[in-house]
């Protein structure tokens, strides 16, 4: 793999219906190779919850990138976004510690 690139996207519910196989996937432009955790996903995101998730995508070595993540449930995407990637992982707080457990929004 060339250079790995992660986000770490926090997913909330602030609906009035729980939200069944919710998917966040990560996508770079210049996308190498398919890393495993590009995808992640949880069963259910019930009314009132959240998850942090850690996605990661293989992009080219030393080579600033867009990233894009889109958000889906049971296939349809919810919300799509991009930005340009970071070098600087604690810019935004750093890594969480809840990574993968959903929990009531705080």
């Amino acid at each position: 793999m060339g250079e790995v690139t992660n986000a770490y996207v926090t997913i909330k519910n602030n609906g009035t219906v729980g939200l069944p196989n919710t998917c966040a996937l990560l996508r770079a432009i210049d996308e190498d190779r398919e890393h495993p955790d590009k995808k992640r996903c949880v069963d259910i995101l019930p009314v009132g919850y959240q998850v942090n998730l850690k996605l990661t995508v293989d992009s080219k070595y030393k080579a600033d990138t867009i990233i894009q993540v889109d958000i889906t449930t049971n296939d349809t995407i919810l919300l799509r976004l991009d930005k340009q990637s970071c070098k600087d992982i604690g810019l935004f707080g750093g890594t969480p510690s809840d990574v993968g457990v959903v929990k009531p929004i705080q």
